[in-house]
């Protein structure tokens, strides 16, 4: 397997410079003139060199003619302008997207062409059947969360680009965005493999996670029309979950402010037990701290 060293400049203004190498299947299916590019974002600090070489072999198993693109994100800017690179590097009218620690399906590709050839949707990955409406809600607020290694797109169809400025989420919008061209679906086509050094593995910091949940929604709410009815919901949700990030942070106050704002967005029992949880703690902890302090003494 070949692999060629690219250098690639800024995608939309946003894009820092990457290394980024590019890995052409030598299989027999490989003397074919490709008709998918397989976007790898790659990290070693995130994902083992071993992971990112099975991913690469799933990749090559397809019997759909593929080149795969490895972008190694040795400065950590990040899955979305890695991907954005990769979309500027391909060179086909179909784009799939895997991360370096999941694996395809040996069928994957060519039943989900299939399925975009008969439907004419711009847009696939792996989900139950359903409507585009359904799937704005389910992607807000369902239970679609890792999406990416299933995702092909029809670049004739699909200008979207994955939005930079995110750290979390940016996955979510670049498929609410692609959805505008059509959506379709195709079952069991990857899985995912869980690891120490993954990027989700590590603790989630609540502050950052609502300053990246409040842009996700800005962008959203400005690009995408039918996620707008949803976007009070996801707030609510976002705000008890915020609360039990700062809860398990024990932060009780700040648990506390985030249930609270959470319950004037809507009733819940979630909230409820939330705020009564951490309000004990807060009492139990100001209660503690004191005399703890004068027997030390």
């Amino acid at each position: 397997m070949d692999r060629i060293p690219v250098a690639r400049s800024a995608v939309n203004g946003l894009t820092k410079r990457l290394r980024t190498t590019a890995s052409i299947d030598d299989s027999p299916r490989s003397h074919s003139k490709p008709t998918v590019s397989v976007v790898i974002p790659y990290s070693p600090a995130h994902t083992p060199e071993t992971m990112l070489e099975a991913a690469k072999r799933s990749a090559s198993r397809q019997s759909v003619p593929t080149e795969i693109i490895v972008v190694e994100d040795r400065k950590q800017q990040g899955p979305a302008a890695a991907r954005n690179i990769g979309l500027e590097r391909a060179n086909t009218r179909y784009v799939a997207f895997l991360d370096a620690d999941d694996i395809w399906v040996d069928d994957k590709l060519s039943r989900q062409l299939a399925r975009m050839r008969s439907t004419g949707a711009g847009l696939c990955l792996d989900a139950p059947q359903m409507t585009r409406d359904d799937f704005v809600y389910e992607l807000l607020l369902g239970d679609l969360n890792e999406i990416m290694s299933s995702v092909v797109v029809d670049t004739e169809q699909v200008g979207a680009r994955f939005e930079e400025r995110l750290g979390r989420w940016e996955d979510h919008l670049f498929a609410l965005e692609a959805s505008t061209a059509g959506v379709c679906f195709s079952r069991d086509t990857f899985r995912v493999r869980y690891h120490e050094k993954s990027m989700s593995a590590g603790g989630l910091d609540p502050s950052y996670y609502l300053e990246q949940g409040k842009r996700y929604l800005a962008f959203a709410f400005d690009r995408v029309p039918e996620a707008r009815p949803f976007l009070s919901v996801f707030y609510r949700r976002m705000y008890f979950a915020a609360g039990v990030y700062f809860h398990r942070d024990r932060e009780y106050r700040r648990a506390i402010t985030y249930y609270v704002r959470s319950l004037e967005m809507g009733l819940s029992p979630y909230p409820v037990i939330g705020l009564v949880g951490s309000t004990v703690f807060l009492v139990g902890s100001t209660l503690v701290t004191p005399l703890r302090n004068a027997l030390s003494q």
